[in-house]
């Protein structure tokens, strides 16, 4: 049964591996995950399943779930993991949304903000050099 709940994913240079571990799901919407990254589980933080290697295994986009209240939410972010620094920043917020890491190009991380109750998505595009809230 414990294995069901989790689901492992491998870096394209298969160096780094992180598995999304089932917690539970919001009322009447999907499911929500911990992080399990290079096995240290990445504590008071919670997933979705939405996420983008980069090509060269330097970052892993996640959309970070801030609350699962359903009165106030959903409330996402866009969090980018340096993985070769071992730090995380969250540099994008959907207020009653949710965030799709689309892909990197470059320097480049371009994702999505997805507003179900209005039928509303765009784009936007994130230079990961111009990140400065990193954190550990």
């Amino acid at each position: 049964m414990e294995q069901e709940n989790k689901k492992t994913y491998k870096s394209p240079d298969n160096k780094h591996i992180f598995e999304f571990i089932y917690e539970s799901e919001i009322r009447f919407g999907p499911a929500y995950y911990k992080l399990q990254l290079d096995g240290k589980v990445i504590s008071k933080r919670i997933f979705g399943f939405e996420f983008k290697w980069h090509p060269e295994s330097k970052y892993l986009a996640l959309e970070e779930w801030l609350t699962t209240s359903y009165q106030k939410g959903p409330i996402t972010s866009l969090t980018i993991v340096d993985l070769e620094k071992r730090r995380f920043a969250r540099i994008s917020k959907a207020e009653k949304g949710f965030i799709k890491p689309l892909r990197f190009e470059g320097d480049l991380v371009i994702f999505e903000k997805v507003f179900l109750a209005e039928g509303k998505k765009s784009e936007y595009e994130i230079n990961l050099k111009d990140i400065e809230n990193w954190d550990k």
